[in-house]
């Protein structure tokens, strides 16, 4: 699609939702070290001190030299483009919560964030940049006996369902769902890219990586497949919204 058309297209949208797709930041590095498959069940973590000494132990090997989190150009131009009234709000499927850490007004962290933990009785929480640096206590302060929790889904927990509601709500209030695709497009991506086509608004998937999607119908009148760069198309976007950028 040309500039001048991608220009034109995103200055009329007034309800912009995006979905930024995992490895989004420094080629998914926190993904692959923490991802799902790494994880241990709730259950052990809850009532096995050793694999829960074992996971912060091995969370704080890895991150103990990573804080604070640089800003990457890409989240520098999401921060910018963020600013924008018609940018409604943001699901971001990658857990290194960079987008939260510097502004987290409508920025849903579906998969979980790294930078925090918490405590599932009380809701006390603390970031996870204190614990590494400072070897606080993971045991919460508030109920001296629940053991605090990265903020993501373990094996056995399924993706908190407030996110899920929050990112159904989001929506269905856009008039336009831009999907940033790094390399794939996620399970869940697909679903809510259903709910949107059911509602006759306009999607555009953004992937720079010249996938083949079979299973969907390119000739679907909404659905619209963008061959950018990520980079590119987040400067695109950004001209777009530039005099609606407070």
């Amino acid at each position: 699609m040309d500039k001048n058309i991608l220009i034109e297209d995103f200055s009329q949208f007034n309800q912009i939702a995006l979905i930024i797709e995992k490895n989004f930041y420094e080629e998914g590095k926190f993904e692959v070290l923490f991802s799902y498959e790494k994880r241990p069940s709730i259950k052990d973590f809850r009532t096995n001190e050793k694999i829960r000494n074992e996971y912060f132990d091995n969370i704080i090997h890895i991150l103990k030299d990573e804080y604070p989190f640089t800003v990457s150009s890409r989240y520098q131009r999401i921060l910018e483009i963020k600013k924008s009234p018609n940018v409604v709000g943001i699901i971001n499927l990658n857990i290194d919560g960079i987008l939260t850490l510097n502004n987290s007004q409508n920025v849903i962290d579906l998969e979980g964030n790294i930078n925090w933990v918490y405590c599932s009785t009380c809701g006390m929480d603390k970031s996870m940049e204190s614990v590494v640096k400072n070897q606080d206590d993971i045991t919460c302060i508030s109920c001296r006996s629940n053991i605090l929790k990265p903020s993501m889904p373990f094996k056995g927990q399924d993706i908190a369902q407030w996110d899920l509601r929050d990112s159904w709500m989001l929506l269905n209030k856009c008039d336009n769902l831009t999907i940033l695709v790094a390399d794939q497009i996620s399970p869940m991506t697909y679903s809510f890219i259903e709910i949107v086509r059911k509602r006759n608004k306009e999607i555009y998937i953004v992937d720079q990586s010249g996938e083949k999607y079979e299973n969907m119908d390119s000739n679907m009148m909404n659905l619209n497949f963008i061959n950018y760069s990520l980079d590119n198309f987040l400067d695109i976007m950004l001209e777009s919204l530039n005099n609606k950028i407070i």
